[in-house]
């Protein structure tokens, strides 16, 4: 596939153990985003499974939990930066452990996440609110699929003409 013409590069991150639901959700986001890379319409396709939290100081100390720590931190930088908020990323709050008493600060993960890029920056990440609008991560897959049925469309007309 010529990767300039649709040139998005998605990550899906999925929470294991979910209720029925939200696993029939993310199955159904998965199967979608899946048939949208073997036509050609998403350069790449990568999914992360991630827990229902981390604790960051845990997470240092292995290659994929410093990965995650990473993709959260540019998520929070994206979050400024378009002045958008990211209310299903419960970013730092504590938990007591009840056998020790002992307190850490944690990230509470959603049971979907979608991070675009284009051109190797991000661009977008769902679920988040921004200006007052709600992007869930179903929204944002029907958006890929538009933005690139609009991208061949572009790239049929300019070769018709």
């Amino acid at each position: 596939m010529d990767s300039t013409a649709n040139p998005f590069r998605v990550e899906l991150f999925v929470r294991s153990l979910c209720p029925e639901d939200a696993t029939q959700q993310q199955h159904y986001v998965l199967d979608r985003l899946q048939a949208l890379e073997d036509a050609g319409r998403i350069e790449e396709l990568s999914i992360l499974i991630w827990g229902r939290r981390i604790e960051p100081q845990l997470a240092q100390r292995t290659a994929k939990g410093r990965h995650l720590l990473e993709r959260l931190s540019m998520f929070e930088q994206w979050e400024r930066d378009s002045d958008a908020s990211l209310d299903a990323f419960d970013w730092q709050h504590p938990v007591t452990n009840m056998v020790s008493d002992e307190s850490v600060n944690v990230i509470t993960l959603p049971t979907l996440a979608l991070a675009e890029y284009a051109d190797g920056a991000l661009q977008h990440v769902a679920p988040c609110t921004r200006d007052g609008t709600v992007h869930r991560v179903a929204d944002r897959v029907s958006h890929l699929a538009d933005t690139t049925d609009s991208t061949d469309e572009l790239e049929h007309e300019r070769t018709v003409v």
